[in-house]
């Protein structure tokens, strides 16, 4: 049975694509490559970053500082730095990169990943952002408010949760589940140090 051509948000690239440049550097896959995703800042957030720093520069010239020129650098690294997520799942691991910064979450370290529902409200808009109750967000505008909740362990035994936002959360949480199906003695909660404290 072949799995139907689905739409791919205009923003993000399909999971069959091949990996680019920055991900076969930077973000080798542990075993192999069982899912992957790059969603891409819409135009209108680089235009909105754009326009609010190019405004605020016009001004300080137009006030006699020219200082404010060198920022003009920093703002296009913004624009730069923020403009991909990307997101692999490898039979070793999930691996997270929202510009140059993401965690990559060993496979054995998971206790679950579930696609969700989120509101963006509890985490103040998109980008990497962190709830109140110490949950970390990596999303782009356009996911839908889809999201998959991971929740795993340090090495030292710390519960984390990391949630990735894309309308593809029921296929990555599918080759989370697969990859840990594979793991040696299947899923299993990690096995945490005497003295570690649980969240």
């Amino acid at each position: 049975m072949t799995k139907p051509n689905l739409p791919v948000p205009s923003n993000q690239v399909s999971p069959a694509t091949t990996p680019d440049r920055y991900e076969t550097e930077y973000m080798k896959a542990d075993g192999a490559m069982l899912y992957r995703i790059k969603a891409r800042a819409p135009w209108q957030l680089g235009a909105l970053i754009g326009l609010v720093g190019g405004g605020a520069v016009l001004a300080e010239v137009l006030a006699g500082s020219y200082y404010s020129l060198l920022a003009i650098p920093v703002f296009l690294a913004i624009i730069l730095l923020f403009a991909i997520l990307r997101v692999t799942v490898s039979e070793g691991s999930v691996n997270i990169q929202y510009g140059l910064f993401g965690p990559k979450i060993p496979m054995a370290a998971i206790e679950s990943a579930e696609a969700i529902t989120y509101d963006w409200k509890k985490y103040g808009g998109w980008g990497i952002r962190r709830s109140m109750d110490g949950e970390w967000m990596y999303n782009m505008p356009g996911d839908g408010g889809s999201a998959v909740r991971i929740v795993w362990r340090t090495k030292a035994g710390k519960r984390k949760v990391t949630l990735v936002g894309t309308q593809e959360a029921p296929s990555m949480a599918a080759a989370i589940s697969k990859a840990q199906q594979a793991l040696p003695g299947g899923p299993s909660t990690p096995e945490l140090p005497p003295e570690s404290s649980v969240d």
